[in-house]
């Protein structure tokens, strides 16, 4: 893949894109097949007869064209690190399986050195429990592991880890977080703040090591057709100051072949002290939303409801007191960040209303467009509420397909027929924008628009069909969606004379198939700004 900078020079001054499914029309009512770009932006939509003369002339072969798709909530930093530690994903199917992994990591690792993983889930492994303390110790020959479970809201860890942290069975749970136990001692369990205890002890890999891991993620992002990304929480895997350090030398080297978007989490106050202030809407790197985190997540329990878990006698948790977060929302929407909130349960959601009602009310901001970022299970007034806020909904639908069986189980049958709504969103007339929340979602969008469709697990259980949307309105929230959280909506998006050209090929006519046939779309060749940012080879000129 070529840098930023050499895809630039390179740039011929037009394309001419022909033999493509675009869907729009001729005045002369012929479908259009071609598309002219010149200097970044679309130039002209028509037949190939009619086409102008271009530079550069490239034979699509029939495959569908769609605008370049945003991603408006991952975590590329998050990815990079799973890339740089012990692997412990999907591949790791059992608990004997990643006790021999973490031997042999602990095996190569000098002593006292950290081994530690940031893509475990114990949904992958064929026991689905988490691994016992004792049996981690007996296979880690003194050193410290953490294993960090996908999305980083729960880790395991063994005693010498547990230690390091001055964790003990007496040791009480600190606010936002809980020490797990069994039978009164510990058991290597740690949710939310108590996890980030831990992994705070844990030295970061190189800031170039990271650096490269981004940008080998940059491109699998454009492999599917995702022009536009949006980190999540700038500051969750090694705090703030450490990462963002790392996206700043990373913008100096030239920045990356993707339109990004920055969530910083840090709280009003630390960005006075940072001398960070809002960018405003910028094309290429924008900076200026911060981030909160309202509660936890279903897979831990930490999710905050109203009512208790299916199968735990617990509502979840708030991360710290209404009040302080009230007052930190005021001021943060006084100082004109655009705010957005990790919430999932309803008594989450509903908290985080109640901030943003209140600093709508102290100080006035039209089109603000403030983030409800998952909207797991909201309550029954919730969507009624987000409309009046003028506020938008992001979530993970592709969590639908390979978490809503273990969701439904813990929320039960009757909230597990309001995960992750659809239809209800559209139709108040509240934007979604679509996001995969990766690497704890599928990265795939099309995964994603699929499940949103047709509102099924991977295991074929089927959750509120009368939540889907059509297969257009979900490559909408995708296509769209996202531009709208960006304040990108008039410059792309859509296929248009005079949008930027931020355009993908796929391999397949996912408007012609069936939701099951989509799943496993690609993009044949990826353009930012015109710029060839990503080719499969099967496209020549």
């Amino acid at each position: 893949m070529a840098s930023e900078r050499q895809i630039r020079s390179t740039r011929p001054q037009s394309i001419l894109l022909t033999g493509a499914l675009i869907g729009d029309r001729a005045p002369d009512g012929t479908l259009s097949d071609s598309l002219l770009i010149r200097d970044g932006a679309i130039a002209w939509i028509g037949t190939r007869k009619d086409a102008p003369a271009a530079d550069r002339v490239i034979d699509l072969g029939g495959s569908r064209l769609l605008p370049g798709l945003t991603d408006a909530h991952l975590h590329l930093f998050m990815r990079a690190q799973e890339l740089l530690n012990l692997a412990l994903g999907p591949a790791t199917t059992s608990v004997e399986a990643l006790l021999a992994q973490v031997r042999t990591a602990c095996s190569a690792a000098s002593p006292g050195e950290w081994v530690m993983s940031a893509d475990y889930s114990e949904q992958f492994l064929k026991e689905r429990r988490h691994p016992a303390r004792a049996e981690l110790d007996a296979v880690s020959n003194g050193r410290p592991v953490l294993l960090r479970r996908t999305g980083g809201h729960l880790s395991v860890a063994n005693s010498a880890a547990l230690a390091r942290a001055g964790f003990d069975d007496t040791t009480p749970d600190p606010p936002g977080g809980t020490i797990e136990r069994a039978q009164g001692k510990l058991s290597g369990v740690l949710t939310e703040h108590a996890a980030d205890i831990v992994a705070g002890l844990i030295p970061p890999p190189s800031p170039a090591r990271t650096s490269a891991a981004i940008r080998k993620f940059a491109d699998e992002c454009l492999g599917f057709g995702i022009v536009a990304a949006v980190e999540a929480a700038v500051g969750f895997n090694h705090g703030f100051e450490a990462e963002w350090n790392v996206w700043n030398a990373l913008r100096e080297a030239g920045g990356l072949p993707l339109r990004m978007g920055f969530m910083l989490r840090i709280d009003p106050a630390d960005a006075r002290r940072l001398d960070l202030v809002p960018s405003g809407i910028d094309p290429r790197w924008q900076v200026r939303t911060l981030k909160f985190f309202v509660d936890g997540i279903i897979g831990a329990r930490t999710a905050a409801f109203s009512e208790t878990y299916a199968d735990r006698d617990s509502c979840g948790l708030l991360m710290e007191e209404p009040d302080a977060l009230r007052a930190k929302v005021i001021e943060a929407h006084a100082a004109g960040w655009q705010l957005a909130a990790h919430v999932i349960g309803d008594r989450g959601i509903g908290t985080w209303l109640d901030c943003l009602e209140a600093a709508a009310r102290t100080a006035p901001g039209e089109g603000r467009r403030h983030r409800l970022e998952h909207f797991a299970v909201p309550g029954h007034d919730a969507i009624a509420r987000v409309r009046r806020l003028g506020a938008i909904v992001v979530p993970q639908y592709g969590f639908l397909h390979r978490l809503g069986g273990s969701f439904a189980e813990a929320v039960g049958p009757a909230r597990a027929q309001r995960l992750y709504p659809g239809r209800s969103v559209r139709e108040a007339g509240v934007v979604i924008a679509g996001s995969s929340d990766h690497p704890i979602g599928p990265l795939s969008a099309y995964q994603a628009i699929a499940t949103a469709v047709d509102r099924t697990t991977a295991s074929g259980l089927l959750l509120n069909a009368g939540e889907a949307l059509s297969m257009r309105e979900a490559l909408a929230a995708y296509a769209e969606g996202g531009t709208f959280a960006m304040g990108h909506e008039r410059s792309r998006g859509r296929i248009e004379v005079g949008r930027r050209a931020d355009l993908a090929v796929l391999d397949r006519d996912i408007l012609a198939l069936a939701p099951a046939d989509i799943a496993a779309a690609r993009s044949r060749l990826t353009l930012v700004e015109g710029e060839i940012v990503h080719s499969d080879g099967t496209l020549a000129d």
